[in-house]
């Protein structure tokens, strides 16, 4: 009988090897990766952000994070801004243009995660979110317990 975190580890594996696959052969959105898609999301939930933010919330150093939101400002899908309270700092903020790319880009994952998931009933597709979320918040509370003992 297989040991049970050795079913997880492999299937985790093969998890994230195919959710890659099927997001660059399924989705229509070639614009937007996952980091694109993190970054934006961030600024849309949390509201402008300095870079080192941006940084420290998606666990990116902060070359990565100026490079990846330079891209974005690029595109046109975030804009930069004074602080209101140091005009020294600049904020990130998500454009018009970038939430309507996410809202769409969103709109098209949920559409084919319901297609993906037809067989399942409504319980299944729900304990399986609550799980996938549960299993997320353990993953960052063990980094953030992790990081206080370094």
């Amino acid at each position: 009988m297989e040991n049970l975190f050795s079913i997880i580890e492999r299937e985790i594996a093969i998890f994230g090897r195919r959710a890659e696959a099927i997001r660059i052969a399924y989705l229509n959105h070639k614009e937007i990766d996952r980091s694109t898609y993190l970054l934006l999301r961030l600024l849309l939930d949390e509201g402008p952000l300095a870079i080192k933010s941006l940084a420290d919330a998606l666990h990116l150093d902060i070359s990565t994070a100026s490079r990846q939101t330079a891209a974005l400002e690029g595109k046109g899908f975030v804009e930069r801004l004074s602080d209101p309270s140091d005009a020294r700092v600049k904020l990130l903020q998500i454009t018009e243009l970038g939430q309507n790319q996410l809202h769409a880009f969103v709109v098209s994952r949920q559409e084919f995660y319901a297609k993906l998931l037809e067989d399942w009933n409504e319980e299944e597709c729900r304990q399986f979110g609550e799980s996938l979320a549960r299993f997320n918040r353990t993953i960052e509370e063990r980094r953030l317990e992790r990081e206080k003992s370094e």
